[in-house]
């Protein structure tokens, strides 16, 4: 079975770039399939780069349609909204199924208030794909009602390797860390400001990230929280299990599944974050403590009861093993292949 990838490979390092390309070197190393990609990353801004990319992503994927046994296009809203009708009418043109992943949280919003020819267009192309692959149970179940074609759930997902053991501080103390861009959007002034307000000395705070939006250094004097710069990929969950509980109280607006959440569970240490768009979905009772976003004095209480409760934490550690399981990245992939094999049988089955 060939599969055609279109989406975009680091750099830049984000959330929709690292899930396409762990999806790639899953894929290379099966038997079962062949893959060709297309990376949609741009080099570099501005009108002109932007439109000779456009070109050769465009001659790229009409050149590779005859090959391909099934065309996937994995990208953010943005991505879906300039390049989608595009894949829709390629693969028409050839008789190829087509399957579109929308990363983040933003798509069913975007669509409830979108009007006039955008929302046209994409409800007669991108809609219109054999699978619409959804981060979220909520806009799957949104978008099962607006369309005829499969709407299914297709979360991210981490590679865990092997059995990792989370240290673990003694009574009266806990570690805390945050892991991801450092901007105001993901709640570093929320938790700056909920850090000096705990009735503790005996906590560490830190920070790991790129500083973005007008975050500096100076963020963090005088308070316990302390910046740490920031991480290669393959450091963060053995940089998560050293620490007893991921503190993420994000309120961004594209957020759709936190990578680092999973990432988390993959150490072996539970989280505290936002009550905000599908993060619900992914914690629970049994893996940490959802919070309201922006509320500093409900974050405050949330560390507090990690550091008051050895046994709280030791439940929650014990959930997270669970949830590591189901956010696997070879069950996903597998998944992914099935969907894929299917799609390729349905084509063949129509031209005999």
């Amino acid at each position: 079975m060939n599969v055609l990838l279109i989406g975009a490979l680091p750099p830049p390092v984000g959330g929709t770039t690292v899930l396409f390309k762990q999806l790639v070197e899953g894929l290379r190393d099966r038997d079962d399939v062949c893959i060709r990609v297309i990376d949609i990353s741009r080099p570099t801004v501005g009108t002109i780069s932007n439109l000779l990319y456009a070109l050769r992503c465009l001659i790229l994927l009409l050149w590779n349609m005859r090959w391909a046994s099934v065309v996937t296009f994995h990208t953010s809203l943005k991505g879906i909204m300039s390049f989608g009708p595009v894949v829709h009418l390629a693969s028409r043109l050839f008789h190829r199924k087509w399957i579109v992943r929308g990363f983040g949280g933003d798509i069913d919003a975007w669509h409830r208030s979108a009007q006039g020819v955008k929302r046209r267009l994409f409800d007669r192309t991108v809609l219109r794909a054999e699978a619409l692959l959804l981060e979220h149970k909520n806009s799957v179940q949104y978008f099962q009602s607006q369309s005829t074609s499969s709407v299914l759930w297709y979360p991210n997902s981490r590679h865990c390797a092997g059995e990792i053991t989370a240290t673990t501080s003694g009574t009266g103390g806990c570690r805390f860390v945050f892991v991801g861009h450092v901007k105001p959007s993901k709640g570093i002034g929320e938790l700056v400001a909920a850090a000096k307000t705990l009735s503790t000395t005996n906590v560490v705070i830190d920070v790991y990230g790129p500083l973005l939006d007008g975050i500096s250094p100076s963020w963090f004097a005088n308070s316990p929280v302390i910046y740490r710069g920031s991480l290669a990929n393959e450091d963060v969950i053995q940089t998560l299990a050293r620490y007893d509980a991921l503190v993420l109280p994000t309120y961004a607006e594209t957020e759709g599944y936190p990578g680092v959440i999973l990432e988390a569970y993959c150490a072996g240490i539970p989280v505290i974050t936002t009550r905000w768009r599908g993060i619900p979905e992914i914690v629970t009772p049994e893996t940490g403590i959802l919070v309201e976003p922006r509320d500093v004095v409900g974050l405050a209480k949330a560390m507090q009861m990690f550091i008051d409760s050895d046994q709280l934490r030791a439940t929650c550690r014990e959930g997270t093993r669970a949830k590591a399981a189901e956010f696997d990245a070879k069950r996903w992939t597998q998944y992914f292949v099935d969907l894929c094999q299917r799609l390729s049988a349905e084509r063949k089955s129509v031209q005999v």
